[in-house]
Protein backbone atom coordinates (compact mmCIF):
# COMPACT_ATOMS: atom_id res chain seq x y z
CA UNK A 1 0.00 0.00 0.00
CA UNK A 2 1.28 3.32 -1.14
CA UNK A 3 1.78 6.27 1.21
CA UNK A 4 -1.51 8.22 -0.19
CA UNK A 5 -3.36 5.37 -0.12
CA UNK A 6 -2.32 4.89 3.95
CA UNK A 7 -2.50 8.51 4.31
CA UNK A 8 -6.19 8.23 2.95
CA UNK A 9 -7.15 5.21 4.77
CA UNK A 10 -6.63 7.84 8.31
CA UNK A 11 -7.84 10.56 6.67
CA UNK A 12 -10.57 10.82 8.92
CA UNK A 13 -8.29 9.92 12.33
CA UNK A 14 -6.04 12.85 11.46
CA UNK A 15 -6.19 15.91 14.61
CA UNK A 16 -5.71 19.23 12.30
CA UNK A 17 -1.56 19.27 13.45
CA UNK A 18 -1.42 15.94 11.79
CA UNK A 19 -3.14 17.10 8.48
CA UNK A 20 -0.48 19.70 8.29
CA UNK A 21 2.67 17.79 8.58
CA UNK A 22 0.36 15.16 5.98
CA UNK A 23 0.37 18.25 3.85
CA UNK A 24 4.00 19.02 4.26
CA UNK A 25 5.12 16.06 3.41
CA UNK A 26 2.46 15.36 0.38
CA UNK A 27 3.88 18.63 -0.61
CA UNK A 28 7.65 17.69 -0.09
CA UNK A 29 8.16 14.48 -0.03
CA UNK A 30 11.94 14.34 -0.62
CA UNK A 31 12.27 16.88 2.28
CA UNK A 32 10.64 14.78 4.46
CA UNK A 33 12.61 11.64 3.85
CA UNK A 34 16.16 13.17 4.15
CA UNK A 35 15.05 14.97 7.34
CA UNK A 36 14.13 13.59 10.81
CA UNK A 37 11.08 14.21 13.01
CA UNK A 38 12.42 17.66 14.62
CA UNK A 39 12.86 19.19 11.40
CA UNK A 40 9.76 18.02 9.84
CA UNK A 41 7.55 19.29 13.07
CA UNK A 42 9.57 22.76 13.35
CA UNK A 43 9.04 23.12 9.74
CA UNK A 44 5.17 23.38 10.54
CA UNK A 45 5.24 24.51 13.38
CA UNK A 46 4.04 21.67 15.33
CA UNK A 47 5.88 19.60 18.39
CA UNK A 48 8.43 16.64 17.56
CA UNK A 49 5.70 14.10 18.98
CA UNK A 50 3.09 15.09 16.68
CA UNK A 51 5.51 13.93 13.62
CA UNK A 52 6.33 10.40 15.66
CA UNK A 53 2.53 9.83 16.74
CA UNK A 54 1.19 10.68 12.97
CA UNK A 55 3.87 7.67 11.65
CA UNK A 56 2.66 5.16 14.07
CA UNK A 57 -1.02 6.22 13.28
CA UNK A 58 0.21 5.58 9.31
CA UNK A 59 1.09 1.90 10.53
CA UNK A 60 4.95 2.41 11.17
CA UNK A 61 6.61 1.55 14.15
CA UNK A 62 8.74 4.31 14.46
CA UNK A 63 9.61 7.70 12.48
CA UNK A 64 12.88 6.38 11.36
CA UNK A 65 10.25 3.31 9.90
CA UNK A 66 8.06 6.21 8.50
CA UNK A 67 11.35 8.10 6.74
CA UNK A 68 12.64 4.52 5.06
CA UNK A 69 9.41 4.10 3.03
CA UNK A 70 9.36 7.76 2.14
CA UNK A 71 13.16 7.56 0.86
CA UNK A 72 11.87 3.86 -0.95
CA UNK A 73 8.48 5.42 -2.55
CA UNK A 74 10.11 8.98 -3.41
CA UNK A 75 14.08 9.05 -3.89
CA UNK A 76 14.29 6.47 -6.21
CA UNK A 77 11.80 8.33 -8.63
CA UNK A 78 13.69 10.98 -8.21
CA UNK A 79 16.44 10.86 -10.03
CA UNK A 80 14.81 11.60 -13.59
CA UNK A 81 12.79 14.52 -12.34
CA UNK A 82 16.06 16.04 -10.95
CA UNK A 83 17.74 15.83 -14.59
CA UNK A 84 14.41 17.37 -16.42
CA UNK A 85 14.28 20.14 -13.89
CA UNK A 86 17.89 21.27 -14.15
CA UNK A 87 17.48 21.31 -18.45
CA UNK A 88 14.64 23.70 -17.27
CA UNK A 89 16.57 25.97 -15.19
CA UNK A 90 18.86 26.27 -16.83
CA UNK A 91 17.20 27.84 -20.04
CA UNK A 92 14.38 29.41 -18.00
CA UNK A 93 13.84 32.84 -18.05
CA UNK A 94 12.17 35.61 -15.81
CA UNK A 95 9.12 36.57 -18.07
CA UNK A 96 5.61 35.37 -16.45
CA UNK A 97 5.55 32.77 -19.43
CA UNK A 98 9.45 31.34 -18.83
CA UNK A 99 8.31 30.96 -14.72
CA UNK A 100 5.41 29.18 -15.23
CA UNK A 101 6.44 26.81 -17.95
CA UNK A 102 9.42 25.98 -15.97
CA UNK A 103 7.28 25.40 -13.00
CA UNK A 104 4.33 23.31 -14.93
CA UNK A 105 7.56 21.09 -15.80
CA UNK A 106 8.43 20.63 -12.03
CA UNK A 107 5.16 19.63 -11.25
CA UNK A 108 4.76 16.86 -14.44
CA UNK A 109 7.89 15.87 -13.84
CA UNK A 110 7.01 14.80 -10.28
CA UNK A 111 3.48 13.01 -11.43
CA UNK A 112 4.80 9.26 -10.99
CA UNK A 113 6.57 10.10 -7.52
CA UNK A 114 2.91 9.72 -6.70
CA UNK A 115 0.67 7.79 -9.21
CA UNK A 116 1.77 4.51 -11.18
CA UNK A 117 1.08 3.31 -14.59
CA UNK A 118 -0.72 0.34 -13.14
CA UNK A 119 -3.37 3.26 -11.57
CA UNK A 120 -3.39 4.72 -14.23
CA UNK A 121 -4.60 1.30 -16.18
CA UNK A 122 -6.74 0.28 -13.26
CA UNK A 123 -9.23 3.55 -13.34
CA UNK A 124 -8.99 3.18 -17.16
CA UNK A 125 -10.47 -0.25 -16.66
CA UNK A 126 -13.36 0.69 -14.48
CA UNK A 127 -14.38 3.38 -16.25
CA UNK A 128 -14.48 1.09 -19.67
CA UNK A 129 -16.15 -1.70 -18.30
CA UNK A 130 -18.85 0.69 -16.07
CA UNK A 131 -22.67 0.46 -17.07
CA UNK A 132 -22.61 4.57 -17.02
CA UNK A 133 -20.42 6.93 -15.60
CA UNK A 134 -21.28 9.89 -13.22
CA UNK A 135 -18.92 12.89 -13.33
CA UNK A 136 -18.62 15.84 -11.12
CA UNK A 137 -16.30 18.62 -11.16
CA UNK A 138 -16.94 22.03 -9.24
CA UNK A 139 -15.80 25.47 -10.13
CA UNK A 140 -12.24 25.14 -12.32
CA UNK A 141 -12.54 21.34 -12.21
CA UNK A 142 -15.31 21.16 -14.84
CA UNK A 143 -13.24 22.14 -17.47
CA UNK A 144 -11.99 19.18 -16.25
CA UNK A 145 -15.21 16.88 -16.36
CA UNK A 146 -16.55 18.20 -19.52
CA UNK A 147 -13.06 16.79 -21.52
CA UNK A 148 -13.72 13.33 -19.59
CA UNK A 149 -17.36 13.47 -20.54
CA UNK A 150 -16.57 14.48 -24.10
CA UNK A 151 -13.80 11.67 -23.92
CA UNK A 152 -15.66 8.57 -22.81
CA UNK A 153 -18.80 9.36 -24.66
CA UNK A 154 -16.60 9.09 -28.27
CA UNK A 155 -15.85 5.75 -26.59
CA UNK A 156 -19.41 4.88 -26.75
CA UNK A 157 -19.75 5.25 -22.94
CA UNK A 158 -23.09 6.11 -21.09
CA UNK A 159 -21.84 9.87 -19.37
CA UNK A 160 -23.63 11.94 -17.12
CA UNK A 161 -22.40 14.89 -15.91
CA UNK A 162 -23.45 15.74 -12.02
CA UNK A 163 -25.06 18.89 -11.34
CA UNK A 164 -23.63 21.34 -8.30
CA UNK A 165 -26.92 21.70 -7.40
CA UNK A 166 -28.09 19.53 -4.11
CA UNK A 167 -31.63 18.31 -5.15
CA UNK A 168 -30.74 18.38 -8.73
CA UNK A 169 -27.70 16.13 -7.99
CA UNK A 170 -30.00 13.66 -5.50
CA UNK A 171 -32.41 12.98 -8.64
CA UNK A 172 -29.10 12.19 -10.39
CA UNK A 173 -28.27 9.31 -8.48
CA UNK A 174 -31.44 8.26 -7.44
CA UNK A 175 -30.83 5.50 -9.94
CA UNK A 176 -27.14 4.87 -9.09
CA UNK A 177 -26.11 1.23 -9.28
CA UNK A 178 -24.08 -1.76 -8.55
CA UNK A 179 -21.35 -1.70 -12.40
CA UNK A 180 -21.84 2.41 -11.90
CA UNK A 181 -18.72 4.42 -11.40
CA UNK A 182 -18.17 8.03 -10.28
CA UNK A 183 -15.73 10.19 -11.39
CA UNK A 184 -14.56 13.09 -8.71
CA UNK A 185 -12.82 16.05 -9.35
CA UNK A 186 -11.62 17.47 -5.52
CA UNK A 187 -8.99 20.62 -5.38
CA UNK A 188 -8.48 22.81 -1.87
CA UNK A 189 -11.06 21.23 0.06
CA UNK A 190 -13.99 18.52 -1.16
CA UNK A 191 -16.48 19.97 -3.67
CA UNK A 192 -20.00 20.84 -2.20
CA UNK A 193 -21.99 17.12 -1.61
CA UNK A 194 -18.73 15.26 -1.66
CA UNK A 195 -19.56 12.92 1.03
CA UNK A 196 -22.78 12.49 0.36
CA UNK A 197 -22.18 11.66 -3.19
CA UNK A 198 -19.52 8.90 -2.29
CA UNK A 199 -21.91 7.23 1.00
CA UNK A 200 -24.54 6.99 -1.63
CA UNK A 201 -22.07 5.37 -4.72
CA UNK A 202 -21.15 3.65 -2.04
CA UNK A 203 -24.25 1.81 -0.72
CA UNK A 204 -25.27 1.83 -4.27
CA UNK A 205 -21.99 -0.85 -5.03
CA UNK A 206 -20.88 1.65 -8.08
CA UNK A 207 -17.04 2.40 -7.79
CA UNK A 208 -15.74 5.77 -6.53
CA UNK A 209 -12.16 7.31 -8.51
CA UNK A 210 -11.55 10.87 -7.25
CA UNK A 211 -8.88 12.96 -8.80
CA UNK A 212 -7.00 15.50 -6.53
CA UNK A 213 -4.27 17.38 -5.85
CA UNK A 214 -1.95 17.39 -2.62
CA UNK A 215 -5.50 17.29 -0.34
CA UNK A 216 -6.42 14.66 -1.87
CA UNK A 217 -5.10 11.82 0.87
CA UNK A 218 -7.10 14.23 3.34
CA UNK A 219 -10.50 13.15 1.90
CA UNK A 220 -13.14 11.54 4.57
CA UNK A 221 -14.62 9.31 3.72
CA UNK A 222 -12.10 8.21 1.18
CA UNK A 223 -13.06 7.33 -2.14
CA UNK A 224 -12.29 3.42 -4.13
CA UNK A 225 -9.40 4.63 -6.30
CA UNK A 226 -7.32 8.09 -5.55
CA UNK A 227 -5.40 9.84 -8.39
CA UNK A 228 -3.55 12.48 -5.83
CA UNK A 229 -0.42 14.98 -7.55
CA UNK A 230 0.47 18.31 -6.27
CA UNK A 231 -0.17 20.81 -8.87
CA UNK A 232 2.10 23.75 -10.19
CA UNK A 233 1.17 27.23 -8.20
CA UNK A 234 0.98 28.74 -5.01
CA UNK A 235 -0.83 26.21 -2.72
CA UNK A 236 -2.40 29.71 -0.78
CA UNK A 237 -2.93 30.86 -4.39
CA UNK A 238 -3.35 30.48 -7.99
CA UNK A 239 -3.03 27.08 -8.91
CA UNK A 240 -3.05 25.26 -12.45
CA UNK A 241 -4.74 22.24 -13.87
CA UNK A 242 -1.74 21.15 -16.24
CA UNK A 243 -1.32 18.21 -13.82
CA UNK A 244 -4.79 16.74 -13.19
CA UNK A 245 -5.53 17.23 -17.09
CA UNK A 246 -2.25 15.05 -17.83
CA UNK A 247 -3.88 12.54 -15.70
CA UNK A 248 -7.14 12.70 -17.51
CA UNK A 249 -5.48 12.21 -20.74
CA UNK A 250 -3.31 9.21 -19.72
CA UNK A 251 -6.61 7.25 -18.41
CA UNK A 252 -8.56 8.02 -21.62
CA UNK A 253 -5.41 6.85 -23.38
CA UNK A 254 -5.40 4.25 -21.41
CA UNK A 255 -8.89 3.49 -22.02
CA UNK A 256 -8.74 3.42 -25.43
CA UNK A 257 -5.96 0.59 -24.92
CA UNK A 258 -8.15 -1.31 -22.74
CA UNK A 259 -10.58 -2.47 -25.17
CA UNK A 260 -8.30 -1.60 -28.59
CA UNK A 261 -10.92 -2.97 -31.42
CA UNK A 262 -13.83 -1.53 -29.87
CA UNK A 263 -12.25 1.77 -28.93
CA UNK A 264 -11.76 1.84 -32.70
CA UNK A 265 -14.25 0.90 -34.12
CA UNK A 266 -17.03 3.69 -32.04
CA UNK A 267 -14.81 5.95 -33.11
CA UNK A 268 -15.06 4.84 -36.70
CA UNK A 269 -18.95 5.14 -35.92
CA UNK A 270 -18.77 8.31 -34.67
CA UNK A 271 -16.80 9.90 -37.51
CA UNK A 272 -19.33 8.23 -40.36
CA UNK A 273 -22.06 9.87 -37.79
CA UNK A 274 -20.02 13.49 -37.54
CA UNK A 275 -19.83 13.48 -41.91
CA UNK A 276 -23.90 12.69 -41.97
CA UNK A 277 -24.59 14.85 -39.20
CA UNK A 278 -22.74 18.02 -41.12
Amino acid sequence: MSLIEKISGEASNLTPNERRLVQSVIESPTAAALGTANELAKAVGVHEATASRLARKLGYDSYAAFRDALRDEFIATRETATRFEKTITDSSSDTILGKLAHEEANALGRIEEFITADQIAQVAEILMQAGRIFVYGYGNAEVLSLMMIKRFRRFGKDVHQLTADPRAMAEQVLGLRSGDAVLIFAFRRPPRAYGALIETAREAGARTIVISGTSGALLAPAPDHLLAAPRSGDPDAFQTLTVPMTICNAIVIAAGHTERDESLKKLDQLGQLIERFE
